[in-house]
């Protein structure tokens, strides 16, 4: 295209003085930082042996913002084209409307603003609306976001146990609530890795390579997939009756002790190296995968009460979802931790 900015450019190597090596930085980038001579830049050795120059004196602030023009947005696809605008990492979001907003548009914002995080209206006009947002994605650490997510995981799943061994159901009347939250968190992450892949200055305020945030991003829609389980199988268990003499100690119910102590191995070997506690974990979720797997056959095939067998076979899918899924994120955590142990040499 026409006038855009080059990706890179060739420049030579100099030596000055007899013993220092320097390179000449484009005016074009001096001049789009507000830089000038003396200024002091920063310069990284990153781990693949490339440098990265950042302009720490720079007077220059930017912010990514965009422009929605609803006129050419359906209404039916006016939400999804809000989330992609957060997605993205816009720190402003402009909406414009010629005919104004009608209720429909409202009601549209409100659930955006409440599916989201830190995103706010700061003005409004008649055809105008704007949306900011008031994270600092440099003050929200990915790792601590992803343990909220298994957080209310794991409550959710305990509850129901509660539930079906008390019949206590006012412990799951708050599961949309939960799962809300989920999604929500779910969001902010992608938003965030999107962000580390884009920003240098991010990626080393968080102290996430761009590598290892592409890896999280699976983690977090593995995550998302096990909420979305989780959440079945509360509101399968809060409006419908369970089957009588259910039991938590034996199948399938009693693959969830398994799926709760691996799973806690594994959120916690982001922080710390344990591989032995991988394996652990991949081994007890495997073994649990497959015990649900033969005994929503044997199900099939007994001649419990068919109200009852579909009760107990929708619990045991999602249980066994929940455990592949979570193999799947034991696998991540592989690559994350051989990633750390690896070193470039030269060859």
């Amino acid at each position: 295209m026409a006038g855009a900015p080059e990706k890179s450019e060739v420049r030579k190597i100099q030596l000055t003085g007899g013993s220092t090596y320097i390179v000449s930085l484009p005016k074009k980038w001096v001049m789009e930082h507000g830089l000038n001579a003396r200024d002091q830049i920063r310069i990284e050795w990153r781990p693949s042996g490339t440098l990265r120059v950042i302009p720490e004196a720079s007077t220059v602030t930017k912010r990514r913002e965009v422009d929605v023009d609803l006129s050419s947005v359906p209404d039916e696809m006016m939400f999804d084209h809000l989330i992609a605008a957060y997605l993205s990492g816009n720190q402003l979001i402009r909406i414009h409307s010629k005919k104004g907003f009608s209720r429909f548009h409202r009601k549209v914002f409100r659930k955006f603003i409440g599916s989201t995080r830190g995103i706010e209206i700061s003005s409004e006009f008649e055809n105008t609306i704007e949306m900011i947002s008031l994270i600092n994605p440099a003050e929200m650490p990915l790792y601590s976001t992803l343990n909220r997510m298994y957080l209310l995981i794991s409550s959710q799943v305990r509850d129901v146990v509660d539930v079906l061994s008390s019949g206590d159901k006012e412990l799951l009347e708050d599961a949309e609530e939960r799962e809300g939250e989920v999604d929500a968190l779910r969001l902010l992450l992608e938003r965030q890795v999107g962000q580390i892949l884009e920003s240098a200055s991010i990626e080393s305020n968080l102290g996430t390579s761009r590598w290892e945030a592409s890896e999280l991003s699976k983690v977090v829609r593995t995550l998302e997939r096990m909420g979305d389980h989780s959440f079945a199988i509360c509101t399968l268990t809060r409006d419908y009756e369970s089957p009588r003499g259910i039991n938590t100690g034996t199948l399938p119910l009693s693959a969830i002790p398994i799926w709760q102590s691996s799973i806690k191995l594994l959120i916690s070997n982001f922080r710390k190296r344990r591989i032995s506690e991988i394996h652990q974990a991949k081994a007890q979720l495997i073994s649990a995968r497959k015990d649900l797997e033969k005994y929503e056959d044997e199900l099939r095939s007994s001649d419990i009460d068919i109200k009852d067998a579909l009760f107990l076979d929708r619990i045991s899918e999602s249980l066994r979802r929940m455990c592949a899924y979570s193999i799947n994120m034991a696998e991540v955590l592989l690559n994350i931790q051989a990633h750390r142990d690896s070193i470039e040499v030269v060859i």
